[in-house]
């Protein structure tokens, strides 16, 4: 469903009379680089929930644990660089250590510490979703040419610097 919450002009102008510093095409732009994030993120993440049952925070530890390979990470940098509480994902860890995807085991420099790793069926399942899953993002940039898409990365860059 989509959204659609985007002032007009005219309304950010009357704004912009009470508070001058208002910049009309600085809201406009920032509601719709949000509005096409939401919908670029809902179209890839309906299909990750309906045809294997991700959510999206899943999918993203996934993803990094993915990325760390055999040697695995610590839980709490883990739900850092998915940007969820220690408690979120001690939960979402023990979940997936339930269905086979990870393994939690003993730091080997400090028992008391944990590091997660994907299992080996873990890594079949990512090796599975993500070849179709970039396809997925890789089709709906197709809308802009590739000069636009770097164009794109450098200006996102620039934004949340």
């Amino acid at each position: 469903m989509k959204r659609e919450i985007i002032p007009t002009f005219a309304e950010l102008e009357r704004h912009k009379k009470l508070v001058p510093e208002i910049n009309p095409a600085a809201v406009i732009a920032m509601l719709g680089i949000k509005m096409a994030s939401d919908e670029i993120q809902q179209s890839i993440l309906d299909v990750l929930q309906q045809s294997y049952q991700l959510s999206e925070g899943k999918f993203c530890a996934l993803v990094v644990l993915h990325q760390y390979g055999e040697k695995g990470i610590a839980p709490s940098e883990l739900a850092a660089k998915v940007g969820v509480t220690r408690a979120t994902i001690s939960n979402m860890l023990r979940r997936m250590e339930r269905d086979g995807l990870v393994d939690i085991n003993p730091a080997a420099q400090d028992g008391r510490a944990k590091v997660v790793s994907l299992t080996r069926a873990g890594c079949e399942f990512m090796e599975e979703i993500l070849p179709p899953h970039y396809l997925r993002v890789s089709k709906l940039m197709e809308k802009l040419t590739e000069a636009e898409q770097k164009e794109l990365i450098m200006l996102l860059e620039k934004l949340s610097a």
